[in-house]
């Protein structure tokens, strides 16, 4: 059987396929150095003298059948008149001090990106310390710095990574999503050391900043960044408004089977997700039970009504009408008689400017939600992460779309 172009499977610059052997299960590939061609000197490019050969082998990507690829390589040694630099030269395409080719490890960053990590080094039959190796050293080497002309806005948040670190402080850039920050730790000081090392160009171009209301970043933007916009997380506010009305909805609930009217607590009984969620996610079933414990139950009643009316002045698209509603509501959520939606108000009020800068930037945190659940997804495909380096490398490379 002829055979032909297989040699162009194995093009390496600069060198010619001299043999290839195929074994049960590997194949060897034998290249030297065209003898046509005087080798240069990596230094300074010109040409160089050969003053010794050697030979060394490099692990290649799988071919057909066969998982193990080993190419058996010549190298030299040149002696450059010019600059006086003696240096020892492999093939393009082989990393000499891995032992592999260009392409095997690329290959090898791409099944670490799709894959779990045990199944890619399984795939590829080595172990899984070397793969991280391979992944790491790759993607420090090709991922460019984060991109920080024309910084605009900010986002962010803090996300749990498991045991060993615990939490991590996330920056993105809010127009692109690009991750700018990684840092362990969800207090001010894991913020201010990225803040610190903007140049101050980028500073003053920054108009707005995005963080959970309870989050500790609050203080560090203020004193590093006085003149940028905090915008209070327009998801984060609900979700603290709902633990509000889950705290009147247990409270009610006591109280009922305190007085032992068994009626009033199975009203209320499986009723969580149905007073929090929008009226229109709600099945006719649910929606039908809803609105029997809202007749009867008054303070379900008023907390429900003023949670649809919350979410309604967030999704305002207008300044001007905005402001006197959320006014409106804090004063009827101050008088609603229940302490827990009064304290909620209270503290609030206090920050009224910052929860307006939600319309006034049309910006929330969605997109750095979404990331922290691609950070699960890579702490999970990774089997955990001990080196929080290679974690960040990993989360840039994901929001990066121009590495592998």
């Amino acid at each position: 059987m002829k055979v032909i172009g297989i040699k162009n499977m194995f093009v390496f610059d600069g060198c010619t396929v001299k043999e290839i052997r195929f074994g049960m299960s590997n194949v060897e590939v034998r290249i030297d150095f065209d003898r046509r061609r005087r080798p240069r000197c990596p230094a300074c490019n010109s040409i160089a003298g050969r003053e010794e050969r050697r030979r060394s082998s490099a692990r290649d990507i799988p071919f057909g059948l066969a998982q193990i690829t080993i190419i058996d390589y010549e190298k030299l040694k040149v002696n450059c008149s010019k600059c006086g630099q003696r240096s020892w030269l492999s093939p393009a395409g082989i990393i000499p001090r891995r032992g592999i080719t260009r392409r095997l490890q690329e290959l090898a960053v791409r099944l670490a990106r799709d894959l779990s990590i045990c199944k890619a080094a399984e795939y590829l039959d080595v172990p899984e310390t070397t793969l991280r190796r391979w992944d790491k050293a790759y993607l420090k080497e090709m991922l460019p710095e984060p991109e920080l002309d024309g910084l605009r806005v900010l986002l962010i948040d803090e996300k749990s990574i498991g045991r060993g670190h615990n939490y991590i402080t996330i920056v993105l850039n809010g127009d692109t999503g690009e991750l700018l920050h990684c840092e362990e730790g969800k207090k001010g000081d894991a913020l201010r050391s990225f803040i610190n090392r903007l140049p101050e160009s980028v500073k003053t171009g920054i108009e707005a900043a995005c963080v959970d209301r309870g989050g500790a970043y609050i203080s560090a933007i203020e004193e590093l960044l006085p003149h940028v916009d905090l915008v209070f997380d327009k998801y984060h506010l609900v979700s603290n408004f709902n633990k509000v009305v889950d705290e009147v909805r247990r409270d009610q609930w006591n109280t009922f089977r305190k007085d032992k009217d068994d009626d009033g607590a199975k009203a209320i009984k499986n009723q969580r997700y149905n007073l929090l969620r929008r009226p229109e996610n709600n099945t006719e079933e649910q929606q039908d039970r809803l609105e029997k414990l809202l007749e009867i139950n008054e303070p379900l009643s008023k907390v429900y009504i003023l949670l649809e009316d919350f979410r309604d002045i967030l999704s305002e698209r207008y300044l001007k009408y905005a402001k006197p509603n959320l006014e409106d509501w804090l004063e009827t959520a101050k008088n609603s008689g229940l302490a827990a939606v009064k304290t909620f108000a209270t503290n609030l009020e206090k920050r009224t400017e910052q929860v307006l800068n939600i319309i006034k930037h049309d910006i929330t945190n969605g997109l750095i939600e979404g990331f922290n659940n691609l950070v699960s997804r890579i702490i999970h495909r990774g089997c955990g992460y001990h080196d929080l380096e290679y974690l960040t490398l990993k989360l840039r490379q994901v929001s990066h779309r121009d590495v592998l």
